[in-house]
């Protein structure tokens, strides 16, 4: 009987201990459960990154050649008649407005041809108003009356072609400029063709360049334009022609950029380099240390979309500068990472904290 009872005794303190031991020591799959990766990253700390709300903004992509100043107008001015020379009245690098006398050169029997054919229109005028009374009665024949017209019309352009001759004896400026280059002195014996004066207006002045034909194509007429010369004067001026053929030669095509010069300080044949606009375009300014690769090499930088998950996204730089760059590819406003990109992969989840103030980053 004693016996019986501690068996029963020893019995019932194992049973208790096996029931026990689910609550004092955890399972396996429990422990395997607390010790799961899954289990120790619901627990682990987000990584925080810094971002910059970054929004769209027009750029101007601009196209950069070197060109060279030319006069608007450049004119080389020729002798029409043949004589001598008798009066220089401007000369090299002076300032003259449209109509002012250059030179003259002698008359020679050119007046007195004037007046003659002066007095032969007025003979003319007479014999043809007297045919017209006597036809007028009867007494003439239209004939008489035609031919009698067709000498004052003869007489009136000989007087015509007199008058034109005289002015030709007088070389005049054909508009307001400067004289670039004078080929006559005093006494000098010129002939129709021989130069005389070159005349340049420099008011305003072109800008010629030549650019690629992937340039050319977002070029427009009448955008704003500007010129940096090697002295540091900046001129602003407008594109005012785009040629519509190429050059054989290098397959460019000519552009000119027209600006105002009223001082004339900005001379003929002076090297600029001409800053043409481009067709605008949303892109981003940000700063150059955001960028970063992936694991394609390529160029891009890393954002936060809204769930909080890192994105790489692609751009391209459309100009970089020390401090600031601006690039596309981006939507048009995004939460761009500025620190901590290099920690992050794309598609992890992070504590993204927004930085303050005005600048890039």
């Amino acid at each position: 009987m004693g016996s019986s009872k501690i068996i029963a005794v020893f019995i019932a303190v194992v049973a208790l201990l096996w029931i026990g031991s689910g609550f004092i020591l955890p399972t396996k799959s429990l422990q395997a459960e607390e010790t799961s990766p899954d289990h120790d990253a619901a627990h682990k700390p987000l990584i925080q990154v810094r971002f910059k709300t970054s929004r769209a903004q027009n750029y101007a992509d601009q196209v950069i050649v070197t060109g060279r100043t030319q006069a608007s107008r450049d004119v080389e001015m020729k002798a029409e008649i043949t004589g001598e020379v008798i009066s220089v009245l401007k000369e090299e690098g002076q300032h003259v407005s449209e109509g002012d006398v250059l030179a003259e050169i002698e008359l020679r029997n050119r007046a007195a041809a004037q007046a003659e054919a002066r007095q032969r229109v007025e003979q003319r005028q007479i014999e043809y108003n007297a045919a017209k009374k006597l036809a007028d009665k009867g007494f003439n024949s239209k004939v008489r009356l035609a031919q009698a017209l067709a000498d004052l019309e003869n007489a009136k352009a000989a007087l015509k072609q007199a008058q034109v001759d005289v002015n030709k004896t007088k070389i005049t400026a054909a508009f307001d400029g400067v004289i670039a280059r004078q080929d006559v002195e005093n006494g000098d014996y010129v002939s129709p063709g021989d130069p005389v004066f070159r005349l340049i207006d420099l008011d305003p002045i072109e800008l010629v360049g030549f650019v690629s034909e992937r340039h050319v194509q977002v070029l427009t007429l009448g955008a704003s334009a500007s010129a940096a010369f090697l002295d540091g004067t900046v001129l602003q001026g407008a594109i005012s022609y785009i040629s519509p053929v190429s050059d054989e030669q290098t397959r460019t095509f000519r552009v000119i950029v027209r600006a105002d010069n009223p001082d004339l300080k900005i001379k003929d044949g002076l090297t600029a380099k001409m800053a043409l606009p481009a067709s605008e375009k949303q892109a981003h300014r940000i700063s150059p240390s955001v960028l970063t690769l992936d694991t394609e090499g390529r160029i891009g930088v890393k954002i936060v979309d809204e769930n909080n998950a890192v994105q790489f996204m692609p751009v391209e730089i459309l100009s970089d500068k020390t401090d600031s760059m601006w690039v596309a590819g981006l939507p048009a406003q995004v939460r761009l990472i500025t620190v901590g990109q290099d920690f992050v992969a794309s598609g992890q989840t992070v504590e993204p904290i927004e930085s303050q103030g005005e600048g890039l980053l």
